[in-house]
């Protein structure tokens, strides 16, 4: 038994967690924070009456950025943030801005005055990476580097941190689809969609009234989004326990499902958060970048960049 305990181990550390998919994933996550930033001035984001009264936690004061400003002065740690955030999504020296990003996304859940869930969730995400970004050697977190030869400490506690952010996207999504069948009497008589969708204040768009106003109608669709929606969360809960496989398959339904919410209820900066973490929950960090086939070269199989690069330097003098 302690043979293939440590034997099971080496080879779950054996895996290079730092590829292009936790890339994506932070790199989603900052282009919703990038996307709230840069659509809203600092006078709609941030309430001067309410700057600075609605810390969490006074200990963590000193790494917020915008209380190191202070409000007179919101526009540097605006354009401070923003430069942070395209930096994280062109993937340059992740081992440096890693926590860069976490103090951003941080400093504004914790100072603005207009918040939603994608906000928190990214906040605490980016911090879950920070020791991943910090083992990651690489200059940009969209190349696919091999490893020479594995390092198992790096390896290990790089898949450790993904395995927590998976364990808070799953508990995530169990909470969201639990709560609602106790907490409101309309999510468990099926009709809390059409109140949602319904409502002046952030229901859905005037230009999806000819399609939805229809089917809002109709008690049996009503139900069906109501009830599906838990059902779905729980069941993206559950994906904790497929195979890495099965889990991959489902991201696209996933991606689906808060891609709707989006269009609805105009929450795209959710939208990215939730997509930023769904693929560092669902897809296996070994995946490979999907590319064009080159019928050229002959290679017909998805590879990365490095294996693409490869193999058409070898077959090149044979197709000139």
């Amino acid at each position: 038994m302690y043979k293939n305990t440590l034997r099971a181990l080496d080879t779950y550390a054996s895996v290079n967690p730092f590829t292009w998919v936790y890339g994506l994933g932070r790199s989603l996550i900052a282009l919703g924070t990038l996307i709230t930033l840069v659509l809203s001035s600092p006078t709609i984001l941030f309430d001067e009456q309410l700057f600075g009264k609605m810390s969490l936690d006074s200990s963590l004061e000193n790494f917020n950025i915008y209380f190191l400003f202070g409000f007179a002065n919101l526009s540097y740690a605006y354009a401070l943030s923003i430069v942070v955030l395209l930096l994280v999504i062109s993937g340059v020296f992740p081992r440096y801005t890693g926590i860069l990003h976490w103090i951003v996304t941080y400093s504004f859940f914790q100072s603005g005055s207009i918040v939603e869930g994608g906000d928190q969730i990214g906040s605490i995400l980016t911090m879950l990476l920070i020791p991943v970004t910090l083992l990651d050697g690489r200059k940009n977190h969209w190349v696919n580097t091999p490893q020479a030869s594995p390092n198992y400490y790096a390896n290990f506690i790089g898949r450790g941190m993904l395995a927590l952010i998976a364990l808070q996207m799953a508990v995530l999504y169990f909470h969201a689809g639990i709560e609602k069948m106790y907490k409101l009497e309309e999510w468990k008589n099926g009709t809390a969609v059409y109140y949602f969708f319904n409502d002046p204040l952030f229901g859905y768009p005037a230009w999806m009234h000819g399609i939805l106003a229809p089917a809002l109608t109709n008690g049996y669709v009503v139900t069906a989004l109501t009830w599906g929606t838990m059902a779905f969360e729980v069941v993206l809960f559950g994906s904790l326990f497929m195979a890495s496989q099965k889990r991959k398959q489902l991201i696209w339904l996933a991606l689906g499902f808060h891609l709707g919410i989006a269009l609805v209820f105009g929450l795209v900066s959710f939208f990215c958060a939730m997509a930023g973490g769904l693929i560092l929950y669902m897809i296996p960090v070994e995946t490979k970048i999907p590319v064009l086939r080159r019928r050229k070269t002959g290679i017909s199989q998805l590879a990365t960049p490095y294996e693409f690069a490869q193999r058409s330097a070898v077959l090149e003098p044979a197709t000139a």
